[in-house]
């Protein structure tokens, strides 16, 4: 019998099958959202104010000013001679902080370097970049579980370095390493966690994966407050995935990869294994050799085989099994250009994923500047993705994909905007609850879009140009990613309006524009560019 066969009558998400998946999620996961949005905690930018000799009064050396109600002190110059005259200084003797506990604290990235954190934060993301462009094809060539597992020992071994880092450039190099690594965790587990299962279990195995991912951002919430020490806090993080170490010998290959490699006699063992544990009567051998056996062969007319592809809030890597459109010859990234309807979808989805990125990162990475508690804040923002998901996996079988792409995008984007017209009080009366809301509607929209437009690209793409139709789009995701740290850096030097009213306008933009796209709910996808072309849609 073929492999997806064989795993039907293993039963899908049986004892065995459901022991492995949890713990591919937990290291490969649940982990991998701490090391993607610790510099949240890891970067926190304290109140602080010119340091002022022992004995000086600091009223009469800190220039100050009535914010709310309240004396703000000026972070970033003192009085030259107060006794003389109001001119100031740039601040001569360091800070004083509010806490002392994140880089910002250590290093001083303060005032002409406080841009140097959001730097960190886009170089980690350019890491991710690279390993999402290394991963996939090392998983692909090596095998998933030797990739995975050295990556996990590797993100440990240079995770642990990070937290004993002298100084920020030191620090902001073994971020970007990190990062890439993050890639070799993340987008690997999500591939051998699906391809666990058969087509009708896939998608179901790939929606819950994404609850991993938001419990780990809720987690690290709680572990940021436990671990005020920023080389505490990115110690656990890192060390947390020892408990892997001992995977080499407890989780299989995959067998889907196993087959594809023509070894065959590998996967057979991994399936009568998993039969005793699940106490299954399955006939042996359950794969015929030979060649194709084992193979899944999609059908096209129900979809593609997609792996891996993900719902979580960032992306995994992609590739996509079906007619290789050899008939029409080699496609490459011009191809994506040179006929107005599929640049017309090439365009509008490179610009729906950065927006997507860039909006999903900027609000998840900086809810600290929101009113109210940063660890509460930064909970509530993981929290909100867990129906987010949900609800859009059942969404999109129901609507389709363009209209509720659409609706969350743009509710996702008004909920941003709207912050602009609420002041921070009326009457005595403290609003900012309500802006701390409103973001978390953009955030819940932003999430629920962000589940959607992965399964819609690869919809969208003639087979012919499908991976490198993604592969475009996820870059642009990627550029997102790296931009997100600064988007939010128009908060110091402007108000928190601006980034949320530009995440807010944009995201509108992105669900308007999703409108002019076909809808594929239904349809057959096309196999070649002529076909999409002349689509009547």
């Amino acid at each position: 019998m073929e492999l997806d066969e064989a795993l039907v009558l293993l039963g899908d998400f049986g004892l065995y099958q459901t022991i492995i998946y949890v713990l591919i999620c937990v290291s490969g996961q649940f982990t991998q959202a701490w090391h993607m949005l610790s510099l949240a905690f890891l970067g926190g930018l304290p109140e602080h104010h010119c340091k002022v000799p022992e004995g000086v009064n600091r009223n009469h050396s800190v220039p100050s000013s009535l914010v709310d109600g309240r004396e703000v002190y000026s972070q970033c110059s003192m009085y030259k001679n107060f006794s003389i005259d109001n001119s100031t200084v740039p601040c001569e003797n360091g800070w004083e902080y509010s806490f002392q506990s994140t880089i910002v604290t250590e290093w001083d990235l303060v005032c002409d370097k406080s841009a140097l954190v959001e730097t960190s934060e886009s170089v980690f993301m350019v890491g991710v970049m690279v390993g999402s462009l290394i991963f996939g094809q090392l998983s692909d060539h090596f095998g998933r579980l030797r990739v995975w597992i050295v990556s996990i020992w590797l993100q440990m071994i240079f995770g642990v370095g990070t937290a004993f880092a002298q100084d920020y450039y030191s620090f902001t190099i073994l971020k970007f390493i990190t990062g890439a690594l993050e890639q070799g965790v993340d987008l690997v587990s999500y591939v051998m966690a699906t391809e666990m299962f058969s087509p009708a279990r896939r998608s179901f195995a790939g929606v819950l994966t994404t609850l991993f991912w938001a419990s780990g951002i809720m987690s690290l919430a709680l572990l940021a407050y436990l671990l005020p020490n920023w080389r505490h806090l990115q110690l656990l993080i890192s060390l947390f995935n020892i408990i892997a170490l001992p995977y080499w010998w407890v989780i299989p290959e995959s067998s889907r990869w196993l087959v594809s490699r023509g070894r065959i006699s590998e996967a057979e063992e991994i399936l009568q294994k998993a039969a005793r544990f699940n106490n299954k009567a399955v006939p042996s051998p359950m794969l015929v050799s030979g060649d194709g056996a084992g193979k899944y062969q999609p059908d096209l007319h129900q979809g593609p085989d997609v792996g891996p592809i993900s719902i979580c809030g960032k992306e995994q890597g992609l590739h996509v099994n079906g007619s290789s459109g050899d008939s029409a010859g080699k496609k490459n990234l011009l191809d994506l250009f040179r006929t107005p309807r599929l640049r017309k979808v090439t365009l509008i989805m490179m610009f729906v994923w950065w927006v997507n990125s860039l909006v999903y990162y900027g609000l998840s990475l900086n809810t600290d500047i929101l009113a109210g508690d940063k660890y509460v804040n930064f909970f509530i923002s993981g929290a909100v993705e867990i129906p987010a998901y949900i609800i859009s996996s059942f969404v999109i079988h129901r609507w389709g994909r363009r209209l509720p792409l659409c609706i969350f995008h743009v509710v996702g984007g008004v909920s941003c905007a709207l912050t602009i017209a609420i002041p921070t009080s009326v009457n005595g009366v403290d609003l900012s609850p309500l802006v701390v809301t409103l973001a978390m509607l953009g955030k819940f929209g932003i999430a629920a879009s962000y589940a959607i437009v992965f399964l819609y690209a690869t919809e969208l793409f003639p087979t012919v140009v499908r991976n490198v139709g993604v592969g475009v789009s996820s870059f642009s995701s990627r550029v997102g990613g790296i931009i997100a740290p600064f988007a939010m850096y128009l908060e110091r030097v402007s108000s928190i309006h601006v980034p949320l009213a530009l995440f807010g306008v944009l995201s509108v933009l992105a669900g308007l524009t999703a409108l002019l796209l076909p809808e594929t709910k239904g349809r057959k996808m096309p196999q070649t560019i002529d076909e999409l072309e002349d689509s009547s849609d």
